[in-house]
């Protein structure tokens, strides 16, 4: 039987072998860079999903303006040909007041014909 140690036990102080000490902090730090790694990952991951959102986001913005840059085009286009319209049509109404001109366009147009005058049509040739 093993003589009692000073401090009255019966039973050595259980005191782990440097060796395993060695071993186990080792293994903590590959436990830790491992850990490490995943955290990076995952932040990695997280941060390309978001860059790529706002990317697809960038992208469809930049359709939808030339979509609507192209679209005002085309409106000013039918704005301007419509000022020509009216001012050609007001140009019309100012010459349907000259009694002269609605003579000569109802001489013209409905082949009317002032009194003792007579008309000559001519068919167009097909």
């Amino acid at each position: 039987m093993p003589a009692p140690l000073e401090s009255g036990r019966d039973t050595p102080p259980k005191i782990k072998p440097l060796n395993d000490r060695k071993k186990q902090l080792s293994q903590n730090a590959i436990e830790n860079r491992l850990r490490l790694k995943r955290r990076f990952l995952v932040c990695m991951s997280i941060f390309l999903i978001v860059l790529s959102l706002m990317g697809w986001s960038y992208i469809e913005k930049k359709q939808l303006i030339a979509e609507q840059k192209q679209s005002f085009q085309v409106a000013n286009q039918e704005q301007a040909k419509a000022e020509k319209e009216t001012v050609r049509l007001k140009e019309e109404i100012e010459r349907l007041n000259d009694k002269k001109y609605v003579a000569n366009l109802a001489r013209s147009e409905l082949l009317y014909s002032k009194k003792g005058e007579t008309i000559f049509y001519f068919s167009p040739e097909d």
